[in-house]
């Protein structure tokens, strides 16, 4: 089966189950493979890396009809990627739309936040996403602490705000799968996290964003919890993925990472490199309810 993308579907209010969105064979519908913790997994990955597919314009997930080979960073071939009601809005900042014209309409009549996000290493990140979706996206990224800087009827408005955010000193739009793994250790509390986002404010005071933020703690969400050494990591970038195995007991999931355990030796995972690779395994999977276009932003 093919690996299309990770997935953190939400049960309530706390909980999610962690996991990955997969191809099974010819099945032109896409399937959920869950990750547990405790789940022992043995596989191994084959390439070459192919396209994960493409969102169609009723808002489904649809496989690439060509199967095709994608070289270097990319996950999807160009005919897909060209069709993908999705890939104007990942890369809006605002200035121009490029969508088509009832995506913009459907942009235009969804309510957006802005938001900040902390991690354990005192990184704090902004971004935006349609109101329903936050806590999953937060989730996603694997972030510690979140908060809604502000409420914008309209995508293209939102991301004009974001951009003018992510221009100040001190602030990203995006932190590093590598960045993420070292802070598995670090610690930040709820008081250190408050004084780092009121840093933030005063420098943002101008930008009309809420005065007073609420800040969540989103350690709840994650299926992996404290950890008592540094994992290794699963495979240096200069290493080739095919033929490569993952082997272990699943510690949990933080975001894209994965960190699992032989005996007492612990390595971390970033689920992102296996994408659009094909894994040979024996679990069980269920089949994915497909969803609508706002779920994949």
């Amino acid at each position: 089966m093919q690996v299309a993308e990770i997935a953190w579907k939400q049960k309530n209010a706390v909980h999610f189950d962690a996991g990955l969105t997969v191809w099974r064979k010819d099945d032109p519908e896409p399937a959920f493979l869950a990750l547990p913790p405790k789940k022992e997994l043995s596989w191994t990955l084959h390439g070459p890396k192919r396209c994960i597919g493409s969102i169609t314009a009723s808002g489904r997930l649809e496989r690439c009809p060509e199967n095709s080979i994608v070289l270097g960073t990319g996950q999807k071939c160009g005919p897909c990627q060209a069709g993908d009601i999705a890939d104007p809005c990942i890369r809006c900042d605002g200035r121009r739309c490029d969508a088509i014209e009832a995506r913009k309409l459907q942009c235009d009549a969804t309510t957006y936040v802005i938001y900040a996000v902390l991690f354990n290493d005192g990184t704090l990140k902004v971004g935006v996403s349609s109101k329903g979706r936050a806590l999953t996206r937060w989730v996603e990224q694997g972030a510690d602490y979140a908060g809604v800087l502000r409420e914008i009827e309209g995508g293209r408005t939102a991301r004009r705000v974001e951009d003018r955010i992510g221009r100040l000193q001190g602030i990203t739009k995006q932190v590093r799968s590598e960045r993420k793994t070292r802070a598995l250790l670090d610690k930040l509390d709820m008081t250190a996290a408050h004084a780092l986002l009121e840093q933030f404010m005063e420098s943002a005071s101008h930008l009309e964003l809420n005065s007073n933020v609420e800040l969540f703690d989103l350690s709840s969400h994650y299926t992996l919890k404290d950890l008592e050494s540094q994992p290794s990591p699963w495979r240096k970038r200069s290493e080739p993925i095919d033929g490569k195995a993952i082997v272990g007991e699943i510690v949990g999931m933080k975001g894209s990472l994965m960190v699992t355990r032989i005996d007492t030796s612990i390595m971390v995972v970033d689920l992102r490199q296996i994408i659009g690779y094909n894994i040979d395994l024996d679990s069980d999977i269920t089949l994915v309810t497909q969803t609508g276009l706002m779920d994949f932003f």
